[in-house]
């Protein structure tokens, strides 16, 4: 019976633990404090997705072959880089800080960035993950005269910006 009871007042207890406090909703118009940590899905700028999720910060990861830099610098063809990822994704998480932080190192308006946040089912409102027919993230797309040059998918085998100075220089032949 003292078992019983005991098991009782603990039940009581953990579901009285569970019970929201009214000072602690939200209302209507207040952000949620998870609205900052759900999936990002479509276009998002380096700034925003780096300040929503700090994972994709650029100071923790590789440093970059300044060799291939110095060449893609030099490149004079315009060339597009639409990286299509996930805010959920490990991969993601893994090689976009590399590119944003290639970016940032690069002086060479003829190459621009555009990044474009994935749900989870790898789609965006705006379908352009559909058009590019992404299937896994991330997916790193490279236009030149508005034709795919070429894609790196989920992984690089190389650093970042020796692969997409291979896909780069292997289009000019």
């Amino acid at each position: 019976m003292t078992s019983k009871l005991t098991l009782l007042i603990m039940m009581a207890v953990a579901l009285s633990a569970c019970k929201t406090n009214s000072s602690h909703q939200q209302n209507e118009h207040s952000p949620s404090r998870f609205e900052k940590h759900m999936d990002a899905a479509g276009p998002i700028t380096i700034d925003e997705l780096q300040s929503n999720y700090p994972i994709f910060s650029v100071k923790r990861h590789q440093e970059l072959k300044l060799s291939a830099v110095e060449q893609l610098n030099a490149v004079t063809t315009p060339t597009q880089i639409i990286a299509y990822f996930g805010t959920w994704c490990h991969d993601s998480q893994r090689e976009i800080p590399n590119l944003i932080k290639l970016k940032k190192q690069l002086n060479n308006p003829n190459i621009q960035l555009q990044l474009i946040a994935l749900d989870r089912n790898k789609s965006d409102s705006q379908g352009l993950a559909k058009k590019a027919k992404v299937k896994y993230t991330p997916t790193i797309v490279v236009y030149q005269n508005q034709e795919e040059k070429g894609r790196i998918v989920e992984s690089t085998s190389e650093p970042i910006e020796v692969e997409l100075l291979n896909i780069i220089e292997s289009s000019s032949d």
